[in-house]
């Protein structure tokens, strides 16, 4: 991302992890619109039963960082990221786990705050949520939640078990 994006205030910064998400997949391009779709979907890498991210919190646990019931999960970025659906469908969580350099960086938003968590750390309120991220060692970790329960304290504390939970699994 240059400098002019980051200055640019961001409506929602999904849309940007998802695209470093495909190029980092795809090659950054010459890819046929089969192996793209395979790719937004998640279903060239696993299926989310299999997909790690999906494996590092039950549903019970998300539904405590949703405010509400949790009924399903599904690959989210690719097969980078895991998303939880509330059952009603009013709110989700997404965790991603990218390559460093796919860190993005909402500073145009207003509330953005750094955060003393990883490297580059950050929070910020985002559509109907939140999100927050960091980089630790290899790897830039990115969650958000929206629902009933999605605060900053909420979101910056998932961010922080996804780092603790992605360290165990290493």
């Amino acid at each position: 991302m240059s400098a002019n994006n980051e200055e640019q205030p961001m409506i929602r910064i999904l849309p940007s992890l998802l695209f470093a998400c495909v190029l980092a997949a795809c090659g950054g391009g010459g890819s046929d619109a089969q192996k793209t779709a395979a790719a937004l979907s998640g279903d060239d890498k696993s299926a989310a039963a299999n997909n790690p991210r999906c494996q590092l919190f039950t549903l019970a646990e998300i539904a405590r960082y949703i405010g509400e019931p949790v009924s399903t999960a599904r690959n989210a970025a690719m097969g980078a990221g895991c998303q939880w659906l509330a059952a009603d469908g009013s709110g989700n969580v997404i965790v991603s786990i990218v390559p460093k350099d796919y860190l993005p960086r909402p500073s145009g938003l207003k509330g953005f705050k750094e955060l003393a968590v990883g490297a580059r750390g950050y929070v910020a309120p985002e559509a109907a949520g939140w999100t927050a991220g960091a980089i630790v060692g290899p790897d830039a970790i990115v969650v958000a939640v929206e629902g009933s329960a999605a605060t900053e304290a909420n979101t910056v504390g998932l961010l922080k078990d996804a780092i603790t939970r992605h360290a165990r699994e290493r």
